[in-house]
């Protein structure tokens, strides 16, 4: 599938049938948990695996009727096998705790100069 080269999504319009939209995934674990999420929504979908694809290998046509549940289903599917923005506990929370400080002298600040 010729894809952009910058993207945030994970689906297209079906190339040759435009009732269809098509989601895509990289691993096997996230295909299986989408196609798992599917059946269990009694969705319509067929599935198919690109093994000469390099980036992209499971593929899932989904019809269009549906593409507002199946989205909600996507999004879980990558909420699932996504990495933290910031791993590391200690520096997370020091991250909430700075900008909660900021915060609170911005807000002192602005009541004292009104």
């Amino acid at each position: 599938m010729n894809l952009p080269s910058f993207d945030f999504t994970n689906w297209r319009e079906h190339p040759a049938d435009n009732r269809y939209e098509v989601f895509f995934y990289k691993t096997q674990e996230e295909g299986d948990y989408f196609e798992n999420l599917l059946k269990q929504s009694n969705l319509f979908y067929e599935a198919y695996t690109d093994e000469n694809e390099e980036k992209y290998k499971f593929y899932y046509a989904i019809k269009k009727i549906d593409s507002r549940e199946v989205i909600k289903l996507n999004h879980l599917t990558i909420a699932q096998f996504r990495s933290r923005f910031i791993p590391n506990h200690f520096l997370r929370y020091a991250l909430v705790i700075t900008m909660m400080i900021i915060m609170t002298l911005a807000i002192i600040g602005y009541f004292k100069a009104n």
